[in-house]
């Protein structure tokens, strides 16, 4: 660099830096006018300011516009208020191209009212990042790189996560705690386990009005429903209040391990034993005829040998005054006795019946002589009915037995004859309960000892 110029002793009142033909004037006593070019400086001694010229002299700091110090390094444009370092131009109010490096102990202000981080190498090492504005709660907001959403907030004494942004802790992020708009959570999907420390930790409602759980650090823990405790561990196992329902088995406990009270006492056989011979009678005539008492199997042999194994037949039971017992003697007077008057043998209310019998296979009217009366012993002799087969019509009737039912031998089961005629009898050799009497009920053939159908 190349110094020309006059120095004290010297009419001249100004020297120039660089080139000879080209460097910068910096002038003194009176404002040059002619041989000027941009960048060349005046000292006004009179105002004691400095001026630079630009296609005309300009006062700095106060009517300066533009700065530009080696083509860019320092970019002053007061037309838009912005200063920057290290590049030409920005939109920026202050825009460094680089590192900003605050010296010792620096403080970054805004305003008086103020942002500021400051930093101290002493005792107290603090960063701090601050807004003191007045009449609200003070908000710091930051935003996602995008500028598009707010991640969190400080607002007043409120540090607030927006929803699903997550706190994560660990180089690895393994511990996560967020809000996904309806529910909250705390995920350790990493290594080792998620612990807890308190000297007493309690579990309750958002209000902390009521109180689920409570855990102490070496003593009690409690278990509550609604605010009132129901499970609690001690120093010699639990403690419970309230019933206890279990839908499985307890494993590793049996009555060993549980202590007997006054009232529910352990089974044993000797107890039970006691309690069933308690409950027994041993009474050969059941006398006590008791309502709670078990008789022995012995008792009951002996009692019914003595009060009905020696009355089991007819001889040996005593007769009633209604239920009398059979005789030939009572069965002949009862008949006889049915005997008396009229006899009425049905009521034949659909057919005409020309009364009469058969006779060497031709059928003979019999005479009606009026009432029979039961002044003399009568006898009857219709002979004997040598063929039944099949017989001219009598009135209605086409076949004797319409009147008196088949006839002839006994019949067996896989023959028997038609019960289209109700009232008829029929004698059945092989039927499955033994030999029976039958009568039609104009369908089937029922036995006469139970009505049941012949089979």
């Amino acid at each position: 660099m190349a110094i020309f110029g006059n120095f004290k002793g010297t009419t001249q009142s100004g020297f120039k830096i660089g080139k000879a033909d080209g460097g910068n004037k910096i002038s003194t006593g009176t404002r040059p006018s002619t041989e000027l070019v941009a960048g060349d400086l005046y000292l006004d001694s009179s105002n004691t300011s400095i001026q630079v010229y630009n296609s005309g002299w300009v006062n700095v700091g106060s009517t300066l516009t533009e700065l530009n110090v080696d083509d860019g390094t320092l970019y002053v444009d007061s037309s838009n208020d912005t200063v920057s370092i290290g590049s030409t131009s920005s939109n920026d109010k202050l825009f460094v191209n680089g590192s900003l490096r605050l010296g010792t102990n620096p403080t970054l202000k805004f305003s008086g009212a103020y942002l500021d981080v400051s930093h101290s190498n002493g005792t107290a090492t603090q960063l701090r990042v601050r807004d003191n504005s007045s009449g609200s709660d003070p908000i710091f907001k930051v935003y996602n790189a995008s500028n598009s959403a707010e991640v969190f907030k400080v607002e007043g004494n409120e540090v607030l996560y927006a929803d699903n942004v997550k706190a994560k802790f660990g180089t690895g992020g393994d511990l996560e705690i967020y809000h996904d708009g309806s529910n909250s959570y705390i995920d350790d999907a990493g290594t080792g386990s998620l612990k807890l420390r308190s000297g007493t930790f309690t579990v309750s409602n958002a209000a902390g009005s009521k109180t689920s759980a409570i855990f102490n650090s070496g003593g009690a823990q409690d278990l509550y429903h609604n605010n009132n405790k129901k499970f609690e561990t001690t120093n010699s196992g639990i403690s419970v209040t309230g019933d206890i329902t279990l839908t499985g088995n307890i494993s590793g406990a049996d009555t060993d391990n549980l202590s007997e009270g006054s009232t529910n006492l352990y089974y044993t056989d000797a107890r039970a034993d006691a309690r069933i011979t308690n409950a027994l009678v041993d009474e050969d005539n059941m006398a006590s005829d008791s309502a709670t008492k078990v008789p022995s199997q012995q008792s009951v042999k002996a009692y019914v040998d003595a009060s009905i194994l020696t009355k089991d037949n007819t001889d040996e039971i005593t007769e009633g005054s209604t239920n009398l017992y059979f005789t030939t003697a009572r069965a002949n007077t009862s008949i006889d006795a049915k005997l008396t008057g009229d006899i009425t043998l049905g009521n034949v209310t659909t057919q005409s019946v020309n009364t009469g019998v058969v006779e060497g296979g031709v059928f003979q009217p019999i005479t009606d002589y009026g009432v029979i009366t039961d002044t003399a012993n009568i006898t009857m002799d219709y002979g004997v009915v040598n063929e039944v087969g099949t017989v001219p019509a009598i009135g209605d009737f086409e076949y004797i037995s319409d009147i008196f039912g088949p006839t002839g031998d006994s019949f067996v089961v896989a023959s028997l004859p038609s019960a289209a005629q109700p009232g008829q009898m029929i004698y059945v050799s092989d039927e499955t309960a033994g030999s029976v009497m039958a009568f039609s009920d104009g369908t089937n053939w029922r036995r006469i000892t139970d009505r049941a159908v012949v089979s």
